[in-house]
Order: structure tokens, then sequence, then C-alpha cells
């Protein structure tokens, strides 16, 4: 009875061996599926962070009783606030920035991420402003989203896109007016 007892315990069965390779499998699958995704997670992230950005500019114009906007770039934004004074936009820089929201310092996308924006308010023209021909010379950032100090915002409509291999492959859209509010649509495929 002894030789028998000795025989059993020299290896494994094939089922424990079955058992194993499973949960191998299923933590290299788990792993890979987390890796190959880092891409959009990042995507969605820079998303959901200009989502949160226009809603705070928008709450920062009434707090503060300013115009603010926000300067639309294919690679990026900046965040700035209209000067009554000499009635031009003028960028946030860092001090102001970190004392009023340190998320108003001007933000760089990832190469694999670019912005568009799809509509916009129309903006008095050029012609009909006293300033124009100041502003033409010192080329001041036009906002393509802007908060007034009454609490409206001006509509607009943005997307951003992640790249792949320079092909979309994945988007979102971003809408923001007074009527509506916010409003964020994700697309998978473009």
């Amino acid at each position: 009875m002894m030789c028998a007892t000795a025989n059993r315990n020299r290896g494994f069965t094939l089922i424990e061996v079955l058992v194993v390779i499973v949960i191998i499998a299923t933590l290299a699958g788990m792993a890979v599926l987390s890796l190959g995704n880092s891409g959009a997670r990042a995507w969605s992230g820079e998303v959901q962070r200009l989502a949160a950005l226009l809603q705070l500019v928008a709450d920062r114009a009434l707090i503060d009783k300013a115009h603010y906007g926000v300067v639309l770039e294919p690679d990026g934004y900046s965040v700035v606030r209209f000067n009554p004074t000499e009635l031009e936009w003028q960028s946030l820089d860092e001090a102001v920035a970190k004392s009023v929201a340190a998320r108003f310092v001007a933000h760089q996308l990832p190469d694999n991420m670019r912005l568009e924006v799809l509509e916009q308010a129309e903006l008095p023209s050029a012609e009909a402003t006293e300033f124009a021909a100041e502003s033409a010379e010192d080329e001041q950032p036009i906002p393509q989203f802007i908060a007034l100090s009454s609490g409206e915002v001006l509509p607009v409509e943005l997307a951003m896109f992640l790249l792949d291999a320079g092909d979309t492959s994945r988007g979102a859209t971003i809408s923001y007016s007074s009527l509506h509010g916010l409003q964020l649509e994700w697309q998978a495929e473009w």
C-alpha cells in the first residue's frame, strides 16, 4: 500500500496542468488588453479634461464677472481673459493661472491627438470694431469658446480625435451652449 501512494505524488494530473494553463492565459490576455488600451484611456482623459475646463471657464466667468475664453489649436488649448481697459484678449500667464486655477495654464495635446472646431458662434467682424487695426498688429489670440460675465456661453462644438498611424481611430464631440449646457458624445470609429 505504501508503494501506491508514493507513485501518485510524483507528478501533476492533467486537470491540474490545464487549470494552470487557463489561469496563465487569462492573466496574459488581461495584460495585453490593459496595455493595448493605454492610448484610448489617455485620449478619454484628455477629452474629459477639456470638457471640465470649459465648464470651469464658464463658472469662473460668472464668479469673476469677467469674460473668459479658450483658444483652441489642433495641438492644444489655452485660456484667455478679456481686458476691458485695453479692449483685447490676454493670455493668462502662469502666475495669474496659479492664483485663479492651475487648470488655466496652456495645455499641449499628445502627438497622437488632434482637436478641431466644428462650429462656433460668429463674432463681430474686425471692420466693425474700433480697435481692429491695433488687434491686427498685435495678433492677439481670438478664442473659439467664450464665456461671458453674464453667465452666457457662445455656442461651440468641438471634436477631439485619437490618431492611429495617421488615421483617425476614435473621436468625441464636445458641445457647449447656454441653452443645452455641456454635452459630450463618444464615437468609437470615425
